[in-house]
């Protein structure tokens, strides 16, 4: 059998997408058969491709074209700096995923590829999409992350099974209104609406054990913040309740807070009972994920407010003894240690 050439089976290929256009109720691959005389085992192969392509998607046994368009650039210059901040931002992506992505690493090579000037910016961005390459390959997580892009480009719901840390896997169709990505645990977040509870609910991206595209469309309600939604988040949990969190920082990492522009709500003081020491202070909707980067400080910050917060650090700086005054016994005098009670005293 004469071996079909790469033209030809991109033309066929093109055709059972240009095919199933034509059918917005979708079609069986049966149906698929008849009408482009494609045989079903290369049909197969063919949709699987264009799945994998972000054409088609399968709901029950039948098969839908997504409205794919390949997305052009218009001809732009860039000067070195401007294609420099293209450079920190895929470090940024290639810094922020454990995982390969594939789409992602792809995007990266044709970005690459399309800075053709002798700046470095080119270059590195291709040394970025190969760092991605080199992460760890998880089958599903490409899928899943396919499907939920494709879900929030062409709003269509998604029908998803989530595995939450606590508690046990559930299936619910959920409409993504907001996608996320968060440097604390180098993950993913979607926000949208969930129907096993009929509200708005965040999911971990890495936590979805499988994802399918359904024929559901959806629109984002006018109501919805967007964006301005996370600016009382420190990271991605939000609320409409803030409280207000103040830490003083210690002399060695003053000029470092002083540096950076934590949070869009702070403010920086000289602490008046303590000189050299700087009071900062900001109000979120939660601290759960603020922990990550107090703990980070150590002992050069203080938890000052709220009081559940610094009962916290206070409990946890005791396992922290507990746990490393194990392997000591005596203090440089030779007296034993003070007990750990003593040490924090009833605060």
């Amino acid at each position: 059998m004469a071996k079909v050439d790469a033209d030809t089976i991109e033309r066929s290929r093109e055709r059972v997408f240009l095919t199933l256009r034509q059918y917005p109720n979708g079609l069986a691959e049966a149906e698929l058969e008849q009408l482009t005389q494609i045989q079903r085992r290369t049909l197969n192969n063919y949709l699987r491709a264009l799945e994998d392509e972000g054409k088609v998607y399968k709901d029950s046994i039948y098969w839908f074209a997504l409205p794919y368009d390949e997305l052009r650039l218009r001809h732009f210059e860039l000067s070195p700096e401007e294609a420099m901040t293209l450079y920190l931002a895929t470090r940024l992506l290639a810094k922020n995923h454990d995982k390969r992505n594939e789409p992602a690493e792809t995007a990266l090579m044709k970005l690459a590829a399309a800075l053709t000037t002798k700046s470095i910016a080119g270059r590195e961005i291709h040394q970025a999409a190969q760092e991605l390459a080199e992460r760890p390959k998880q089958a599903e997580y490409d899928q899943i992350f396919r499907a939920v892009m494709q879900a929030y480009i062409y709003r269509h719901v998604l029908h998803i099974t989530y595995e939450p840390l606590k508690g046990k896997a559930f299936e619910t169709d959920f409409a993504p209104y907001l996608i996320e990505p968060s440097a604390i645990g180098m993950t993913t977040y979607i926000i949208g609406q969930s129907s096993i509870v009929n509200a708005i609910r965040t999911y971990k991206l890495e936590r979805i054990r499988a994802a399918a595209l359904t024929r559901q469309e959806y629109t984002v309600p006018r109501e919805f913040r967007g964006l301005d939604l996370l600016k009382s988040a420190w990271s991605v949990i939000y609320g409409a309740e803030l409280v207000t969190v103040i830490l003083r920082f210690g002399p060695q990492v003053r000029k470092r807070v002083l540096e950076t522009r934590w949070h869009f709500s702070e403010q920086k003081d000289d602490d008046p009972d303590n000189p050299d020491y700087l009071l900062w202070q900001a109000q979120v909707a939660d601290t759960t994920d603020m922990l990550p980067w107090i703990r980070g400080w150590g002992s050069d910050v203080e938890v000052v407010e709220p009081r559940v917060l610094r009962e916290t650090m206070m409990g946890e700086a005791k396992a922290l003894a507990e746990k490393y005054a194990w392997h000591v016994s005596f203090k440089p005098s030779g007296k034993m240690n003070s007990t750990l009670d003593d040490f924090f005293g009833n605060n």
